[in-house]
């Protein structure tokens, strides 16, 4: 009976995203920028012939982009492949981590429905993104975790394919660093507390196959950008200390995609709590091995640091929830640990107290159905979200960059406010962009207006495009209407507008230094 579950979610999951848009984020071709100009030009930076900026956040999907390019693979084409393929290899990670755990059929089969039919799984396979690939290693990790602190031979090559895979997920995002830091002491605490081995030959092993590697790249990168940390970090860095928004997404994220699933957690668990106790003090649970207890504790202090930093972050474009993704992933796994053990009360109740037995049921069946129609209801959301924004590249921001790149001069500046990832990469210009992904002066932040408008003219950019709120007048934010309102702005002359229906005040002008005219 799974085994017909897991093949209707798969077949699902596949439908769904045949029939899905095939959309892409304007962030996505911030990558690809970076990426051609690597395939293309030799150069991963943003402007070609200019100083290096770190504008994206992890080093691994630019390259893998530009090695797609180099073989006549699109970098769109080449993102939605790989987003597709870590999307279901993800699913089938989790099952391992489960399986590894000597989880349930019956909690397994839960656990991946939840995973297959999450709505924003599918807008994140196709954004063009690192998230799903970042998610699945996440899951890699994991499950590689598990396996070096069990008694098993092999361990070098274990430990060595863990720190391998620690080393991958820090070169796609940051957050990996913390994964790889938590990961390595939670490996030797097991050694040491309850292997009773010296920890000196993993030690050993981390510095040659993960530090060195790991330290080589920091330098270069440091060395080539000029700055510890990428770009994308200083424009995101919260000016307050904490952003409660953050809590707020997290929470919205919790009670709408999580919900049943936890509530079945504390249900199965608290109706009899001195038998699921009962239980952990017998060892009767597989799942509860000490060692394993060890990566519970460690993916949960991975969660609080990840999130502590991003409660002191603005999280730009965290669309679908796209930031909390791999948190998605662990909380999966937890869940499924905790469905299981509360399983084991389902049973019991089962043989002497029938009545309690057939409620407990039916409840979890409503739950999880619920839960699954919420998903549904949500579905319809993010694939109208897509569709729509998928019209909006169309109609808007590729037409935009196509305008530029057939009448402005290449060796001419772009001035975006604010979008820098569609236009600027279909018009193949030098671009200043305000929104500060790409800008390490305008990341820096503390600027005085006055710094700012002098930064803006000292371009003497032929193409400046800017958004606007209204159709008949620049209307975005008091910072470029100081920019507009400048006496210098003088030179620029409108000479096109775009907009699209599903977007009633979203507008992009584009001007033209009158000399280009």
């Amino acid at each position: 009976m799974t085994k017909l579950l897991y093949l209707i979610v798969i077949i699902y999951a596949l439908v769904i995203l045949f029939v899905f848009p095939k959309w892409t984020v304007d962030d996505a071709y911030i990558i690809y920028r970076y990426a051609d100009n690597l395939a293309n030009h030799s150069e991963l930076t943003w402007n070609i012939g200019e100083d290096p900026v770190e504008g994206y956040t992890g080093i691994v999907l630019p390259v893998i982009l530009a090695c797609l390019i180099k073989v006549g693979i699109s970098p769109v084409l080449g993102s939605h492949i790989i987003g597709v393929t870590f999307y279901l290899f993800g699913g089938f990670m989790i099952y391992l981590i489960l399986r590894r755990l000597s989880i349930r059929e019956v909690t397994r089969s839960i656990v991946v429905l939840l995973y297959f039919t999450a709505p924003f799984m599918f807008t994140h396979a196709l954004s063009g993104l690192e998230t799903t690939l970042f998610s699945s290693v996440i899951a890699s990790c994991v499950f590689t975790l598990l396996i070096c602190l069990e008694n098993k031979e092999k361990q070098i090559q274990r430990e060595s394919l863990l720190l391998l895979l620690l080393l991958l997920a820090g070169l796609i995002r940051p957050e990996g660093v913390v994964l790889a830091i938590i990961s390595i002491i939670a490996v030797i605490f097991t050694k040491v507390k309850y292997k009773k081995k010296k920890p000196y030959p993993f030690i050993l092993l981390s510095v040659f196959v993960y530090l060195i590697p790991g330290l080589i790249y920091f330098l270069w990168r440091w060395k080539f950008y000029g700055q510890i940390l990428p770009n994308t970090f200083y424009v995101k860095t919260h000016s307050g200390t904490i952003n409660v928004y953050t809590f707020k997404d997290m929470y919205r994220f919790l009670l709408t995609y999580l919900s049943g699933p936890m509530l079945i957690c504390i249900l199965l668990n608290v109706i009899d709590p001195d038998l699921s106790l009962k239980r952990i003090r017998e060892k009767r649970v597989y799942s509860l091995n000490p060692q394993y207890i060890v990566v519970y504790f460690a993916i949960t202090i991975f969660l609080l640091l990840v999130f502590i930093q991003y409660a002191q972050s603005s999280l730009l474009m965290n669309f679908s929830y796209r930031f909390f993704v791999p948190f998605f992933v662990v909380f999966l796994i937890i869940i499924g640990v905790f469905i299981d053990l509360g399983l084991y009360v389902i049973q019991w109740t089962r043989r002497d107290k029938h009545l309690r037995y057939r409620i407990l049921k039916i409840l979890t069946a409503s739950l999880i159905l619920i839960q699954i129609l919420v998903y549904l209801g949500t579905l319809r959301r993010e694939i109208t979200f897509c569709s729509e924004y998928k019209q909006l590249i169309d109609e808007v921001h590729k037409p935009a960059g196509m305008f530029l790149k057939q009448n402005v001069p290449t060796s001419e500046w772009l001035i975006i406010y604010m979008d820098a990832g569609a236009i600027p990469y279909f018009s193949e210009l030098k671009t200043v962009d305000f929104g500060k992904l790409n800008d390490e002066f305008l990341a820096k932040g503390n600027l005085s207006e006055s710094e700012v408008i002098d930064y803006f003219y000292s371009f003497n950019a032929g193409a400046v495009v800017i958004t606007s709120y209204d159709w008949d007048n620049i209307d975005y934010t008091p910072e470029l209407n100081s920019i507009v309102n400048d006496p210098r702005f003088k030179q620029y002359t409108l000479v096109k507008k775009y907009k699209t229906p599903v977007r009633k005040n979203y507008f992009e002008f584009v001007f033209l230094r009158k000399d280009l005219l």
